[in-house]
């Protein structure tokens, strides 16, 4: 689990980064503290409600997608481009 909220949290931060967003401002625009971005990348657990605020706040939004490969490479429009899709 501890793996899927890193990731998670990474995009978010890197989508922050493309607008010019530092740490601290990602937890500022999404209301909450400015130490929760680092005590979620080391932690097990984060909220929901507050990784969907802070995903929120560099405008991604959570989704849900199949964990079956082939769905996942035609979701993602790489399933005929020859290379498989790793779902980074």
């Amino acid at each position: 689990m501890h793996d899927v909220i890193l990731t998670l949290i990474e995009e978010i931060v890197e989508a922050g980064k493309r607008q010019g967003l530092d740490q601290k401002m990602i937890a500022e625009k999404a209301g909450v503290g400015e130490s929760m971005l680092s005590k979620a990348k080391q932690a097990d657990d984060i909220r929901f409600s507050t990784l969907v605020r802070l995903a929120n706040a560099v405008g991604l939004r959570l989704t849900l997608t199949p964990n079956d490969p082939t769905l996942q490479g035609l979701m993602s429009r790489s399933l005929f481009d020859g290379k498989p899709d790793t779902g980074e």
